[in-house]
């Protein structure tokens, strides 16, 4: 496993924000200066664009209501954050590495800021797929999402989560979306954002779906300078005290308690781990958002208690056994390939277990079929195991290298995964009582596993089925292809399975046929897709769509239409689509606004619906 350090240097990172703006010298704007209805952002954008966060245009506009996209405000956090700092750029690196190829899937123009974003525990992989993706990057970030994010930006999501008032604050609290209510209320309640307007009876509103403009980012993000104390450090771990949730670390001799909550994010070798696997010792990188600790780098193990500790956990024969001034030194060895071995250091604390009893280094013996899990490039626990032994868990992927080396990942019941290889001999496998080959198992199945000294020599899986509805927001397109679907609200990523059968009203087709947008439903194989089924778009007698925009991508040329049934359905245009008004006056894809009406004439292709005339109605 590669070991991600944190470096003594580091080299600064700057990127370019081109889609904000390309780079002026000039910080006065002729569209801000001589427009008095941009007044109360002034201040702000002059702030913002002199520390350089948020650019004007080479023609010396600022362009103050444009909106902003949501793959905009990902690039601005991130810059908030430090990922062009030099102080942090080794984070950086560490992102990249643990997360690039994750953030490719979804967007490969800003891949350092991305996963920047992930690594610090700001994001999750689910938020690239509503505000990176494909589908959703080019979108205007709407009022309500903008909350959310600031939320997170904050390193407050699971405090902003919990939070509630009562009464709702704004008299359009019916229209924010039910998982967007506390964080509206809580950015509120922190003097982050506020109501747009009043009702008629002078009640304040939020607008939540109103677009976030260039002017009103602007000035969120002064608010955020105010807000957002951010450093970075680095320390020894001296005490950890999770129960009243405060680490202890000595920074040059100076020992002072710092907090953690429930957004702490703890990484070692680039992965996550837990907070109570933390070792009293262990050197650290840390960097604090608003008095809390956001993200722990581990850079060496301490020598703290390590039996609750987690690592890789490799099955093998003891090959030899070495004691000298140097340290105790285990060599281990494949069961079924003596060549293929490698010699550990026992860490000063490593546990010993014999048959189930507490030992020392010098209880082991050569040819000891044992357990090791090494840490840090350290054993930190061995013990000696029978040489038959049963495995049960959760399947999480099968993989095979290019020496006909099959792999089981599984994932036991309190979440560790762990990789299992089959023997060179082979093994027998079965799914749901009857033979089967590798390929068959699928992700989520239920398996235990027979293993001779480490090696699997029989698989019994159980797989499980469940139906699903919900809306196609992401198509990749890969070795292993995968969709992203939202199901009610939540965006769940599903692998195809390599006979996976998808039907478009009702007609046999492709992962290529499919579009975004798109309503979908279908059966799980365990947790991998079966059959995707979608429906073709609904039209009238005369072959019309119409309906009211919900949504527009002028990237991915569609526009979301939702009918009076209150269906959503994806509507295709070309460079042969014409436009029109009503007046019959011609018009374009960029003039049309959610909340128009449309009347759309054009005929499915291929699974999908392409329009030939639209008319704004």
């Amino acid at each position: 496993m590669k070991k991600h350090r944190i470096l003594s240097c580091a080299v600064c990172l700057s990127m370019a924000l081109s889609t904000l703006s390309a780079s002026v010298f000039a910080l006065s704007f002729n569209d801000v200066d001589n427009d008095p209805t941009v007044a109360w952002a002034k201040d702000s954008i002059t702030q913002m664009t002199e520390a350089g966060y948020i650019k004007g245009y080479e023609e010396g506009t600022f362009k103050p209501y444009r909106a902003i996209s949501k793959i905009e405000c990902l690039l601005l956090m991130s810059r908030m954050l430090g990922v062009e700092e030099e102080e942090y750029a080794d984070f950086t690196a560490n992102a990249k590495a643990m997360y690039g190829t994750t953030v490719a899937k979804y967007n490969t123009t800003y891949p350092d800021e991305l996963c920047f974003l992930l690594y610090m525990g700001i994001l999750t992989e689910s938020d690239l797929v509503d505000y990176a993706s494909t589908a959703n990057a080019n979108t205007e970030l709407l009022r309500y999402q903008a909350a959310m994010l600031m939320a997170k930006l904050m390193g407050a999501d699971s405090e902003a989560k919990a939070f509630s008032v009562s009464p709702a604050t704004y008299a359009d609290d019916a229209k924010i979306p039910s998982s967007a209510k506390p964080y509206v209320e809580y950015v509120t309640e922190e003097g982050i954002m506020n109501g747009m307007d009043k009702d008629a009876n002078g009640n304040p509103q939020f607008s939540p779906t109103t677009s976030l403009t260039r002017a009103q980012m602007a000035t969120l993000l002064a608010r955020m300078i105010d807000k957002l104390d951010k450093m970075t450090y680095t320390g020894t771990i001296d005490t950890l005290d999770l129960n009243n949730d405060v680490i202890a670390i000595d920074r040059n001799g100076d020992v002072s308690e710092r907090n953690v909550n429930d957004d702490t994010v703890a990484r070692q070798d680039g992965k996550s781990i837990q907070l109570n696997t933390l070792a009293e010792g262990s050197e650290i990188a840390a960097v604090e958002i608003n008095g809390h600790i956001q993200l722990i780098e581990v850079v060496s193990e301490g020598s703290g208690s390590v039996s609750d500790k987690k690592g890789t956990v490799v099955y093998a024969l003891i090959s030899s056994l070495t004691e000298s001034a140097d340290g105790q030194r285990i060599t281990l060895a494949d069961s079924e390939d003596s060549s293929n071995n490698a010699t550990y250091t026992a860490a000063s604390n490593c546990t010993y277990t014999i048959n189930g009893t507490k030992g020392n280094f010098s209880s082991l013996k050569k040819n000891d079929f044992v357990k090791a899990t090494i840490s840090g490039g350290k054993i930190v626990a061995i013990s000696v195991e029978d040489t038959d032994l049963t495995i049960s868990g959760t399947l999480t992927e099968v993989e095979f290298d290019e020496d006909d080396h099959v792999y089981l990942y599984v994932e036991d019941s309190e979440g560790d995964e762990q990789q299992y290889v089959v023997s060179s001999k082979g093994a027998t496998v079965t799914r749901d009582g009857s033979s089967a080959e590798y390929r068959e198992l699928s992700a989520g199945d239920k398996v235990t596993m027979e293993l001779y000294k480490g090696k699997i020599t029989k698989v019994k899986a159980t797989s499980s089925t469940e139906s699903f509805t919900g809306v196609l927001s992401e198509i990749v397109i890969a070795t292993q292809p995968s969709v992203t679907i939202l199901i009610d609200g939540k965006a769940e990523n599903f692998k195809l399975r390599s006979d996976a059968r998808i039907l478009i009203s009702g007609e046999e087709a492709t992962i290529y046929d499919l579009r975004p947008n798109i309503t979908v439903s279908g059966t799980l194989d365990s947790s991998e897709i079966r059959t995707l089924m979608a429906s073709s778009v609904s039209t009238n007698e005369k072959g019309e769509v119409t309906g009211t925009v919900t949504g527009i991508n002028t990237s991915y040329k569609v526009i979301t239409v939702e009918d009076s049934n209150g269906n959503s359905q994806s509507i295709y245009y070309n460079t042969k689509t014409t436009f029109l008004k009503s007046s019959g006056d011609t018009t374009t894809a960029k003039s049309i606004e959610k909340g128009a009406t449309v009347s759309i004439t054009g005929a499915e292709n291929n699974g999908i619906f392409e329009a030939t005339i639209i008319i704004v109605k």
